[in-house]
């Protein structure tokens, strides 16, 4: 038990590391040894957990997309209404674009070069956002809140809503007019659920 507890605690360290090595060089240029010298131990420690440069890559980018899964499964458990935990979902994703700013940096620089690999790994995270967006959807149904959906309807819904908020959070979208706050979350969730349309009647 205690050799478990101890790996995982190093495998930690080099993650820690790695990120804050790929976030200010990028993957190009950050090496092996930088992210040992960073951690006080031999490259051969790396070696050990990580082939290779890439595959530590990939282990940071696995490791902040599930803090950011268990992040937005708080922030939504934190919520009452439905409404209020679409916007906690909306506001957790601009929370982990400002705390992945640089890696994700990295990560967009970098696409090309491991374009079906990242690709597949977003489409990971995707899914699992896809499902929360459900889950809140058929909550909302049940208390009364939306009106009544198919499943293939909810899906359609979530797939499109993921899309949408992918679009707020991906920094080649600059406008100013998407302000990262409560109000504009507040707008947004309200075009998302009531649409523009006058009501009928």
């Amino acid at each position: 038990m205690v050799q478990v507890a101890r790996d995982e605690k190093i495998v930690q360290e080099i993650l820690e590391a790695a990120r804050a090595i790929f976030s200010q060089y990028g993957l190009k240029k950050a090496t092996m040894e930088d992210v040992a010298k960073a951690i006080g131990k031999g490259k051969s420690t790396l070696y050990y957990y990580y082939p290779g440069k890439n595959e530590l890559f990939e282990a940071v980018v696995v490791d902040e997309l599930k803090k950011s899964v268990r992040l937005t499964r708080e922030a939504i458990n934190s919520k009452t209404t439905p409404k209020e935990k679409l916007k906690a979902l909306v506001l957790q994703r601009f929370e982990t674009k400002k705390h992945l700013h640089n890696l994700g940096r990295v990560i967009y620089q970098d696409i090309f070069a491991n374009f079906q690999r990242i690709c597949s790994l977003k489409k990971q995270f995707e899914e699992i956002q896809v499902e929360f967006i459900k889950e809140i959807i058929v909550g909302g149904i049940q208390l009364g809140e939306f009106r009544e959906m198919t499943a293939d309807e909810i899906t359609f819904f979530a797939h499109w809503a993921i899309a949408g908020f992918n679009g707020l959070v991906l920094p080649i979208y600059t406008s100013e007019c998407i302000m990262e706050s409560d109000h504009s979350c507040d707008k947004v969730v309200d075009l998302l659920l009531y649409g523009i349309a006058r009501s009928k009647g």
